[in-house]
């Protein structure tokens, strides 16, 4: 009997694995306000909202603000302090949206933020931008730099706000203490900027 080699099968193709479309660090966040009402620069916050200011002398003279104004509207205030942009315009503008990594303790949580004001006056500079739904913090914040009577450039920073995201709530204090922090390192972002002005 003779025996006839089976015939051997082709090799089966396999198709190319499609890679999955790259998610939008924008994708993870609401549209809305992580809020009730609308952001103000400087209107009275929400009930249970807690504010925290700072301010501080970054330099002197028309050239200091002009370079600091610019700075900030370059969101230099966010660079210089270690957020990381994850979703960023090159500028600020009126309804822009930004997504920044956010260091907190161990932490590096994405948070997304819609610009709901610009201000660009002879003596003053800056923006306003408000958390959206998903963000780890509800409110907003602003950014003001301002050029005073006796020559003086001042970084002011106002912080409407209050803990949205469940370790934010457990943190308790801390979560207060962390913004503190952050403030301290957002105060100073511009020093190399307006040095060089």
């Amino acid at each position: 009997m003779t025996s006839h080699p089976s015939p051997s099968r082709p090799p089966r193709s396999r198709r190319p694995r499609t890679p999955r479309p790259r998610r939008s660090p924008r994708a993870r966040f609401g549209d809305g306000y992580a809020f009730d009402g609308e952001p103000t620069l400087d209107g009275p916050p929400p009930a249970g909202f807690h504010v925290t200011t700072r301010s501080r002398v970054i330099g002197h003279g028309r050239a200091a603000f002009d370079a600091a104004g610019d700075a900030v509207l370059h969101w230099q205030v966010h660079r210089g302090s270690g957020f990381v942009p994850l979703e960023v315009p090159d500028r600020v503008t009126v309804g822009a949206t930004s997504v920044w990594g956010v260091t907190f303790g161990p932490l590096h949580p994405p948070a997304a933020c819609r610009v709901f004001a610009v201000v660009r006056t002879e003596t003053e500079i800056g923006f306003g931008h408000a958390a959206l739904v998903g963000h780890p913090q509800r409110g907003w914040e602003s950014y003001r730099v301002r050029h005073h009577d006796d020559d003086r450039v001042t970084l002011d920073i106002r912080v409407v706000w209050r803990p949205a995201a469940w370790w934010m709530r457990a943190a308790g204090p801390a979560s207060a203490l962390a913004l503190s922090l952050i403030l301290r390192r957002n105060l100073r972002a511009l020093d190399g900027v307006v040095t060089s002005a």
